[in-house]
């Protein structure tokens, strides 16, 4: 009795969306702001994963959801649309992260262990150190970047990549490894000065 009612819980929801994504495509600009806050978090989450922390950010979820209105009648429902929007996401984060030309790294210095006392200390040292791997991520193709966040950012499951990128597993795998070579790479390189 309870997976009838689940399944009574979720299938108006579903329907709702779909009704929304209907009528977004037709035109209607009330459903594509119900679209659009619906999703907004999500889209800014995966950016911000993927550009790092930067102003741009702003700016990119913007362009996502410029582009996902004039591509929205060639949504066709076969996978669900939160893949369909991570994949308009995923190609507005590329093109930022190709037009990049300001590069910088910072030194190895600001990865130090975080401190054992004082929160508001560990927050900052994160936030340091978080702004550090970002920087040092710049230097990784965007398909290993990409990877490598989902994985180890974000914790997905290689085949939830896989299909959210719509790659093989395989390869997938690959570029994860390849990341996590070429981001040791990296950070060996700026310990020594090379960078």
């Amino acid at each position: 009795m309870s997976a009838k009612l689940k399944m009574v819980q979720t299938e108006p929801q579903y329907d709702v969306e779909a009704t929304r994504i209907r009528r977004a495509a037709g035109g209607d600009m009330e459903a594509f702001r119900q679209l659009y806050d619906d999703h907004v978090d999500y889209v800014t989450h995966h950016i911000g994963r993927l550009l790092g922390p930067r102003a741009e950010v702003e700016d990119a979820v913007q362009e996502v959801f410029v582009r996902v209105h004039g591509a929205l009648e060639g949504y066709r429902g076969e996978c669900k649309f939160s893949t369909w929007l991570y994949r308009v996401t995923r190609n507005v984060a590329i093109d930022h992260l190709r037009r990049r030309k300001d590069t910088k790294m910072i030194s190895l210095d600001d990865w130090r262990p975080l401190r054992a006392s004082g929160s508001s200390w560990k927050r900052l040292e994160a936030r340091d150190q978080l702004r550090g791997l970002y920087a040092a991520m710049e230097k990784l193709k965007v398909e290993y970047r990409e990877a490598f966040i989902l994985y180890e950012v974000e914790g997905m499951k290689l085949r939830e990549i896989a299909e959210l990128t719509d790659m093989p597993i395989g390869t997938t795998a690959s570029r994860v490894r390849r990341a996590r070579e070429q981001l040791r790479a990296v950070l060996e390189s700026t310990a020594r000065g090379e960078v």
